[in-house]
């Protein structure tokens, strides 16, 4: 047995749970086949929602000629099974150890795969491994990725999708109007974005380009581009857009596949789709990941939605990205640089708007010394 995409000793609470589950895999199921090389290898919590599995079509042919033909609980004793629900009531995710089985077409041939799913922490962050013959990684990989893409059509509206993280990680609680930064700045960024989705994707189309635009919002620490992404994001759910927040708050931290699977569900979704990517220069850590995102940005890895995409990224260090990123035309189509509070109005309007019913007029002298915070 070998195991791959499982790189989680950085992490001693996942990396005790992937070994428990690891070696009963290979003591409880491994010995069923022994004849066949097996691979065990890390699968998206996507592989285990119950909706996800009750809506797949069980007559879409995989990779290698197979269908799926469903699936049955097993009895683990690390992995009890454990239901999730979701705030109307649907039944969400289950944890536990499952039977899945894919029926070859035109034969009696049936693949079985093994799925274990547990929690690791005291935060119900949830492990999925899957153990399959090493020969039926084609038809497992094309499996799960239509798992991930049903998941992100599930609810789309008016929730934001959250990839990494858990769905508390980003909650646009802020509206566009209560943002407090230059006018002329403020209109600008709303008009691009509305613009786009509007007038601009047609345009990309008549151009022979995908309509995927992506924008950099640079500015040091506090100065609200984070506030500004959530007031985006609410503004995309009052028209029904699908949004989606990668988070960097998981033991996954900035890993390339969260904008991945991303771009992924944007293109599944059949919706004009947002997707906000916060601290783009931790996802650059390194040349191979540079050239991953690099291949996003180019729009080479990144599907086609008729309905148009755009990406808005964050960085509180613009010069620890890349030049082959900021500079090079097409990979990022708009700079907007988010400055600190640069004059005593902006600072007024801050101070009334959060001190609310609290705000004095004495509290007006205040202005002047919250110039360049």
């Amino acid at each position: 047995m070998t195991c791959s995409s499982c790189s989680n000793d950085q992490v001693p609470g996942l990396a005790l749970k992937h070994d428990a589950l690891a070696q009963w895999i290979e003591r409880e199921w491994v010995p069923r086949y022994p004849d066949q090389a097996m691979l065990t290898l890390s699968v998206m919590q996507a592989c285990v929602h119950q909706q996800v599995l009750a809506r797949f079509d069980k007559t879409k042919t995989l990779a290698g000629d197979y269908t799926f033909a469903g699936h049955e609980s097993l009895t683990c004793e690390i992995a009890p099974p454990v239901s999730f629900y979701s705030f109307n009531g649907d039944l969400t995710l289950h944890t536990g150890a499952y039977v899945y089985r894919f029926a070859r077409i035109d034969s009696d041939e049936v693949i079985e795969a093994l799925v274990v799913a547990s929690f690791w922490n005291d935060e119900a962050d949830v492990i999925c491994l899957a153990n399959i013959p090493a020969d039926f990684l084609l038809t497992w990989a094309a499996f799960t990725n239509m798992c991930d893409n049903l998941s992100g059509m599930l609810n789309p509206a008016p929730r934001v999708r959250i990839i990494g993280g858990n769905d508390s990680s980003f909650e646009p609680k802020v509206g566009w109007d209560e943002i407090i930064l230059p006018d002329d700045l403020k209109d600008d960024l709303l008009d691009d974005v509305e613009s786009f989705f509007e007038r601009g994707i047609d345009i990309y189309k008549k151009l022979n380009l995908k309509p995927f635009r992506k924008l950099l919002l640079a500015g040091i620490p506090g100065t609200g581009k984070t506030m500004l992404c959530m007031a985006l994001a609410q503004w995309a759910l009052d028209r029904q857009y699908l949004v989606i927040y990668i988070s960097s708050n998981d033991y996954s931290g900035a890993a390339f596949w969260k904008i991945e699977r991303a771009v992924k569900i944007a293109a599944a979704s059949e919706l004009p789709t947002l997707i906000l990517l916060e601290e783009l220069d931790a996802y650059l850590k390194d040349d191979e990941d540079k050239a991953l995102v690099l291949n996003v940005l180019d729009g080479a890895e990144a599907k086609e939605n008729a309905q148009g995409t755009m990406l808005i990224a964050t960085t509180n260090y613009p010069e620890a990205i890349d030049e082959r990123v900021l500079k090079r035309p097409g990979r990022l189509d708009r700079v907007f640089i988010v400055p600190e509070v640069r004059d005593r109005d902006t600072a007024e309007d801050m101070l009334r708007h959060y001190l609310g019913e609290h705000f004095r007029e004495t509290h007006v002298a205040l202005a002047d010394e919250l110039v360049g915070y």
